[in-house]
């Protein structure tokens, strides 16, 4: 299962030609599409699409990408992969926030990411 993050509320037409487009994108790369799971947050949209044959974490990270999952997501789950983290993919549906977390900020896109002590 692949997930995407989209910081957007897109109008319907928008979506309904975002679902055909990544459709065309999975059966180009030879990942046949078996489905979607499409919720709405605050922000934007969680999407959980199905595919019909597994994938390794690499290329599921890939895929999230090429189909458009937020960019700083994308590269925190490489950095998960990359340690070995067995549930690297993880969609929040609220925003956490520590008063006290230390705080980094990401040279690709210079977002803040919270970092334990």
């Amino acid at each position: 299962m692949l997930k995407i993050d989209l910081d957007i509320h897109p109008p319907d037409e928008w979506v309904t030609k975002w679902i055909q487009t990544r459709w065309a994108i999975l059966n180009a790369l030879g990942y046949p599409f078996a489905g979607l799971k499409m919720f709405k947050t605050k922000r934007g949209l969680h999407i959980y699409a199905f595919l019909e044959k597994d994938v390794d974490d690499k290329t599921a990270n890939m895929l999230q990408f090429l189909l458009g999952d937020d960019h700083t997501r994308v590269k925190i789950n490489q950095w998960r992969i990359k340690r070995g983290i067995k549930r690297w993919n993880k969609l929040f549906h609220k925003v956490l926030y520590r008063k006290t977390a230390k705080v980094i900020e990401c040279w690709y896109c210079n977002n803040k990411i919270p970092v334990r002590d």
